[in-house]
């Protein structure tokens, strides 16, 4: 048999045996069934909330499972930001899954998150008490349904200050109590300790909070919130102070 013929039939063999292969990993995946849901990156959503979500039958066989309409089905929560949704073989339907943290309350006729994008989030029932900095002076107009997006400039600046905070550290971010929208106006901050005004204006927010949290540490944490009027940093590089005249 010359060499040629050998290689011809050594491919031919090779090619069915492939094909062998092939057709039975596709009978073993057609009797696999889905024996577990495991839920991973979820803090605020309970697991049993999310996996009334998953429409899926114990012992489904797992290649007929949708995982797009079940990414579906979760994302419909409000708290859900993202949720990949992937088969773990042989009998496993991973869920990994993104939340939207709330990062403000909306205090109306009903008790109202946003998180950093603008979303509106329903009044949560987790386990999680979230210790939020109030956003009040929001627009007549402002659609407080759960699921909307607030675009509004004014609004979208302040989640801005209150991220940067939060990213900067965690006592700045609790320093601020209330974020107070002025239809345009300078957006005023209020501080957690006694109420003080800190006049926040517009723009270069992070030169903003670095000298915020320098003074409150350097200077408030020495004479005490009690001395303030309140404070002023709409100018460059500068902390604009009032203080009350008998502590001055």
């Amino acid at each position: 048999m010359s060499t040629s013929r050998k290689l011809k039939f050594g491919f031919l063999g090779l090619l069915m045996l492939a094909i062998g292969l092939i057709v039975l990993a596709n009978i073993w995946k057609s009797d696999l069934r889905v024996k577990r849901v495991t839920i991973e990156g979820n803090r605020i959503v309970e697991t049993a909330e999310i996996m009334q979500l998953i429409k899926v039958p114990k012992n489904s066989q797992m290649q007929e499972v949708d995982l797009m309409a079940v990414r579906r089905d979760i994302l419909s929560h409000h708290f859900i930001k993202e949720a990949v949704v992937e088969r773990d073989l042989p009998a496993t339907l991973r869920v990994t899954i993104q939340e939207r943290v709330p990062l403000a309350i909306i205090n109306g006729a009903q008790i109202l998150y946003l998180d950093d994008d603008g979303v509106v989030l329903p009044h949560s029932i987790s386990k999680n008490l979230f210790d939020l900095p109030v956003l009040t002076g929001l627009p007549d107009d402002a659609s407080l349904t759960p699921g909307a997006t607030l675009k509004n400039p004014d609004i979208q600046e302040a989640l801005q200050i209150l991220a940067s905070s939060k990213l900067a550290s965690k006592e700045l971010y609790h320093l601020i109590s209330e974020v107070r929208l002025r239809n345009g106006g300078d957006i005023v901050l209020y501080a957690a300790e006694r109420g003080v005004p800190i006049i926040f204006g517009h723009g270069d927010i992070a030169s903003k909070l670095v000298r915020l949290e320098a003074f409150w540490e350097q200077v408030v944490s020495e004479r005490g919130p009690e001395s303030l009027q309140y404070v002023d940093l709409r100018f460059d590089e500068q902390v604009v102070v009032r203080w009350n005249r008998k502590k001055s």
